[in-house]
């Protein structure tokens, strides 16, 4: 599970931000926590804010770190590292970009961190907590200066393999590493869907459509939604018209509604997946990946989760990750959204909510938690976030816009 995110000079983030799943001391809504080893952990996170104040962005470091995390070791020699530093300042440009995560994956603690300039790795490091106290698997500074504890003789050679634009924890899981392959697959397991990303649940499960179970257990779900769909169909496709991975997939999936008509006969009718709704398209995407979670217990990271839902649909989301019922491998759920319904103490902890805003001076975005607000258990939070009482939202200069 993660337990903390943090980045600095990243897109419009200058200074440090934390996201953290550590919960409070908070006792309410208990079922939307993880408890492992004496400490709680928070099942889902949701982060808002204006337009442009760098809610994605929060997301967008995240998918980068992981990104980099995957494919550096692929990187070409003196290739550039496709970092975007905080550019409303004189220093930042070329000061290094910063991500840490902290995380437990297969009952282990573990830290990793890096910092990036546009033209090589300038630290990098990795702790991990097998018997509770910390212990170094590596630590890099300076580009080139290694520090190793264990395994020297292995780690030496594969330090000479990393380049200055590689990340050493790529290159090391890419050559089997025993100490850091769990690292990597925990970095792999998670799942991110935002406009950086090629998240597309089309292509995600256009095979896994093909198992009949695996098909039924997606239209199950859509049939709670109320779509009125009964089941879907997945058909073979011309191969003239297979133009790519995306087209393919989004070709061959069929719903299939039954209607009753004027004279009370019930007929079954089939639609193409294109034909739908772009709140059934929006929702179809999401519940394949959401059910991985679900099933794995991994993190889900995504950018306006509620786009073309309706807001009882964007409620129930969050319900699957917080109910033990439908989440019992811990998956956790980190989202960002602009459906002030979820603004509920009877729906979220305080802890789970978060707010970016973006400073008038230096457009820099913060990050804070509600919980960071003094506020009763059955205070209005909704109508306070709408008030401006916890900042986070647009002011709207001279009035409405005329026509």
């Amino acid at each position: 599970m993660l337990i903390q995110f943090s980045v600095e000079n990243y897109l419009s983030i200058k200074k440090e931000i934390v996201l953290s799943m550590l919960a409070s001391k908070d006792n309410e809504h208990e079922e939307a926590l993880i408890e492992d080893k004496g400490k709680r952990y928070l099942k889902s996170s949701v982060i808002y804010g204006a337009n442009a104040s760098g809610k994605s962005n929060v997301l967008n470091a995240f998918w980068f770190m992981v990104n980099y995390v995957l494919t550096s070791h692929e990187k070409q020699l003196h290739k550039s590292i496709e970092r975007i530093p905080f550019k409303f300042d004189k220093l930042t440009p070329s000061q290094p970009t910063r991500f840490e995560v902290i995380f437990i994956t297969q009952g282990i603690r573990y830290t990793y961190g890096f910092a990036v300039t546009d033209k090589e790795v300038v630290e990098e490091y990795l702790y991990y907590y097998p018997n509770g106290r910390q212990a170094l698997i590596f630590e890099r500074n300076n580009c080139s200066e290694y520090r190793f504890t264990s395994d020297i003789e292995e780690q030496t050679v594969l330090k000479e393999r990393t380049s200055a634009n590689k990340l050493y924890l790529s290159v090391a899981s890419n050559w089997s590493y025993s100490k850091v392959i769990p690292v990597l697959e925990w970095f792999a397991s998670c799942q991110i869907i935002t406009k950086n990303s090629v998240a597309d649940a089309y292509g995600i499960n256009a095979e896994q459509l093909k198992d009949s179970d695996y098909r039924s257990a997606i239209a199950s779900m859509l049939k709670v939604a109320d779509f009125g769909i009964q089941s879907l169909q997945v058909r073979d496709v011309d191969p003239l018209l297979k133009l790519s991975k995306g087209a393919i997939s989004y070709l061959n999936v069929e719903t299939v509604h039954t209607v009753q008509d004027d004279a009370g006969e019930t007929n079954t009718y089939v639609l193409n997946m294109a034909e739908e709704s772009d709140g059934t398209n929006s929702y179809f995407k999401l519940i394949g990946v959401i059910k991985k979670a679900l099933e794995q217990g991994t993190l889900l990271v995504a950018d306006e989760i509620d786009a073309h839902l309706h807001p009882l649909l964007t409620k129930n989301l969050v319900m699957l990750f917080n109910n033990s019922d439908t989440n019992p491998n811990g998956a956790q759920l980190i989202f960002t959204s602009h459906n002030t319904n979820l603004l509920d103490l009877d729906i979220l902890r305080r802890d789970q909510i978060w707010f970016t805003e973006k400073d008038n001076l230096t457009a820099a975005t913060d990050l804070f938690s509600l919980y960071d607000f003094s506020i009763r258990k059955d205070a209005k939070v909704e109508k306070g976030y709408l008030l401006g009482r916890y900042g986070a939202i647009p002011f709207i200069h001279g009035g409405l816009l005329n026509g």
